[in-house]
């Protein structure tokens, strides 16, 4: 039991999860593009905008939302890139966009350049969650896949707090060059680990497959192996690697891939899955929440500072994420998404019923209520839908697709996320907050009652394993 606790602390895993802290840089810095936007919105729409232009609430809703073709041509870019270059090159590419939006912002001369540049940003976004999920999931044990991958979500949602709190405290053109600091660091200890055993299987270099696969388990070298006197652990990497080898070089994941094999039943049913997860992760507001949390304070009446209330928000949001890393190994993937996305329901509904009933003499007396109200929303969101999403969608996919499959799901992902940060604004501004949280806990539901009925557990499943 006391083994079982401790699992993801024996000397097996310290390359893996380090690999994957690697990756999670690059998270961190895409968060903190995420948040930025928040209070960036309502700062310079302001009296005391730091810009030399005036921003309309459409133009708001196009900086947004350019966000979204960004991660579409993100996702379509390293669709094509990701089975034709090796993972560690597809990762040195993804930071190259989210440093020129810095640099974008830096230099600000007119709307145009917050355009450029939430493309470019969306375009590191859309890579992100296509060559992330995969070089993670290829250099993870299934053991600790869940818990790593779901730690993730802090990072993003820490870089997302990082966002939301920044902006108050310094000028504009401060923040730039923080936030360039994050990819650099990355880029550079990116250099220190070696591809992934499974492209280089592909690759059919199996001699450096074997070698990465020994390092990424623990296995410095050769001789060390030959001097260990119990040969257990090397002989049960051996006995692993040489079941990744028959998979890849044997199994379905290396035979040539037709449309066929998007057709048959298990191919349908994950694509099924996916897109309404999908759906449930991008209509329901999981994600709209971040870029919008300081309007949705602004429009919801509430006489508490809308920053201060974010950067709360942003806090639980970490909380959130932290309980979800906890869990997701413990009580699976489908309770998780399931306790949550009902919690977000009942949240948003009481959130909408409470607005619409109260006049300013009630808004006045019950300040704190539209804050305890997102913070409960919130912390329910990060602790499941959000915490979970990728990870569950990448599990429920079929090995021998999954490498087209996942931009293709995320293709769809990319189109719903430019939707809701298009018409989130109208929502809030024109439509009322009650009557976006009314939207987005109805998509809750009818997503959640399809989910339940069909959706599996995916904890413990091997991503190597032929389906």
């Amino acid at each position: 039991m006391l083994e079982n606790k401790f699992i993801i602390l024996r000397k097996q895993y310290r390359m893996q999860i380090l690999g994957a802290l690697t990756f999670q840089i690059m998270n961190f810095a895409h968060g903190f593009v995420t948040g930025w936007l928040s209070p960036i919105v309502q700062i310079i729409q302001s009296t005391e905008t730091p810009l030399s232009f005036s921003v309309t609430v459409q133009e708001i809703s196009w900086i947004g939302s350019m966000f979204g073709f960004g991660f579409l041509t993100g996702n379509i870019l390293f669709a094509i890139t990701i089975n034709r270059f090796p993972r560690k090159f597809n990762l040195y590419i993804l930071a190259f966009p989210h440093m020129l939006f810095w640099i974008l912002a830096y230099f600000v001369q007119n709307i145009d350049y917050l355009y450029a540049g939430r493309f470019l940003a969306g375009v590191t976004g859309g890579g992100l969650f296509v060559i992330g999920s995969i070089f993670q999931s290829e250099i993870l044990n299934k053991d600790i896949r869940g818990a790593i991958m779901s730690m993730g979500m802090v990072f993003l949602s820490g870089g997302t707090v990082m966002g939301f709190v920044l902006p108050t405290v310094f000028n504009y053109y401060v923040i730039p060059c923080i936030a360039l600091f994050f990819p650099t660091v990355f880029l550079i200890a990116l250099c220190f680990f070696p591809e992934t055993p499974q492209s280089l299987l592909k690759s059919n270099n199996i001699a450096a497959a074997k070698a990465a696969f020994d390092f990424y388990n623990g296995i410095e070298n050769e001789s060390n192996r030959t001097l260990d006197p119990s040969n257990e652990t090397s002989q049960r990497v051996e006995s692993e690697f040489e079941e990744l080898k028959s998979n890849i070089l044997k199994g379905d994941s290396s035979q040539s891939i037709t449309i066929y094999d998007f057709l048959t039943k298990s191919a349908l049913k994950a694509f099924a899955h996916g897109s309404v997860l999908c759906i449930l992760y991008q209509l329901s507001g999981c994600f709209a929440f971040l870029n919008y949390m300081t309007s949705i304070f602004a429009a919801s009446g509430s006489v508490m500072d809308p920053y201060f209330c974010t950067n709360i928000v942003g806090v639980s949001h970490i909380i959130g994420c932290c309980i979800a890393t906890v869990l997701v190994e413990r009580i699976g993937r489908r309770a998780l998404i399931f306790l949550s996305t009902i919690g977000m329901a009942v949240g948003m509904i009481a959130f909408g019923v409470f607005l619409q009933l109260a006049d300013a003499q009630m808004l006045k007396v019950y300040y704190w209520a539209p804050l305890v109200f997102m913070l409960i929303v919130v912390l329910l969101t990060a602790s499941g839908l959000f915490g979970t999403f990728y990870i569950t969608l990448v599990e429920i996919l079929p090995a021998k697709i999954r490498n087209l499959a996942l931009p293709m799901a995320m293709t769809v992902f990319s189109l719903l996320l430019f939707i809701i940060l298009k018409i989130y604004p109208y929502f809030l501004f024109e439509l009322g907050v009650p009557t976006t949280m009314y939207s987005s806990a109805s998509i809750c539901v009818i997503t959640t009652i399809y989910l339940y009925i069909f959706l599996p557990e995916t904890k413990g499943k091997s991503m190597n394993a032929m389906n």
